[in-house]
């Protein structure tokens, strides 16, 4: 497994900082945001991306993944992302969101997210870049790991590929669906995200809106089950990118935390995720 570190919450550092960072946690690499206000601007990436991972490279740090808002061949800059990623030597990319329009279009945009990725495919493949559809929960195609499946099934395996989180997959399967959907996908797992995720009680009971919402937590604090997930990686010999989210920051987070916070927090994640990989 190809441990890296999402890089949204060091967006504060610049490359020699962020190489700095990594070097210090003892990860060999970084999932690079790619994207509009990310480390890489995508109308800059041709000069940027090789200027960070030269950066990163002076600290023995590579750039493992990089994630985009890529949706289509046909959105600004989308070609030029992948073909730097192919002359970067970066094999794998994260693609955009495409947001659930509600009760009755689902099928709709099933096909047309379906179309979109084999208009993309290509693409990727003339570059060697693999892309990984994310499983993110809640209101958004691909919410777990069986939908993506059903969207990607008929792509090429060569170029589109699913990004399975564990946190977001346990949000929306419980006990169980995480577990069965990873086995289904198992064929297709390209790229991995690791956080725990944990729901909070929101308003009183007799309160007319009384619900509940998600925040990230730590490795040790969440439902997420690390050791048999680690198990199911481990039976399948996966060997692609494992991304350290450490969402530790804003309304999303169980405490939102400065960046040298975020960096002590992901320590401790690292920490956690290595005695079970190693146990």
């Amino acid at each position: 497994m190809d441990v890296c570190v999402f890089s949204k919450h060091f967006q504060s550092l610049d490359a020699d900082g962020l190489g700095k960072a990594m070097k210090e946690l003892g990860v060999p690499g970084v999932d690079l945001t790619v994207r509009r206000g990310g480390h890489v601007e995508p109308d800059r990436v041709a000069d940027e991306l090789p200027a960070v991972q030269a950066a990163l490279a002076r600290h023995d740090v590579k750039v493992t993944m990089l994630t985009t808002s890529i949706l289509s061949v046909d959105q600004p800059n989308t070609q030029a992302i992948i073909e730097a990623a192919g002359r970067a030597g970066v094999g794998y990319v994260k693609l955009g969101y495409w947001h659930y329009k509600g009760f009755g279009h689902l099928k709709a945009q099933e096909a047309e997210i379906r179309a979109s990725l084999n208009d993309l495919a290509p693409l990727l493949k003339e570059n060697g870049v693999r892309a990984g559809f994310h499983t993110h929960s809640g209101h958004y195609m691909g919410c777990n790991a069986e939908f993506v499946m059903r969207i990607i099934e008929d792509c090429d395996p060569e170029a589109i590929g699913v990004y399975y989180d564990a946190g977001h997959c346990t949000l929306e399967g419980g006990e169980g669906g995480w577990l069965m959907g990873l086995d289904l996908v198992s064929d297709r797992l390209i790229m991995v995200a690791v956080k725990d995720l944990a729901f909070f009680r929101t308003g009183s009971a007799d309160a007319p809106h009384k619900g509940w919402f998600w925040l990230t937590v730590p490795f040790d604090a969440g439902p997420v089950d690390w050791p048999l997930f680690v198990q199911c990686l481990k039976a399948i010999d996966f060997q692609g990118p494992v991304s350290f989210h450490s969402e530790y920051q804003g309304e999303h987070s169980w405490l939102d935390l400065s960046v040298e916070q975020v960096a002590a927090q992901t320590k401790k994640d690292l920490a956690y995720w290595n005695r079970i990989v190693q146990g």
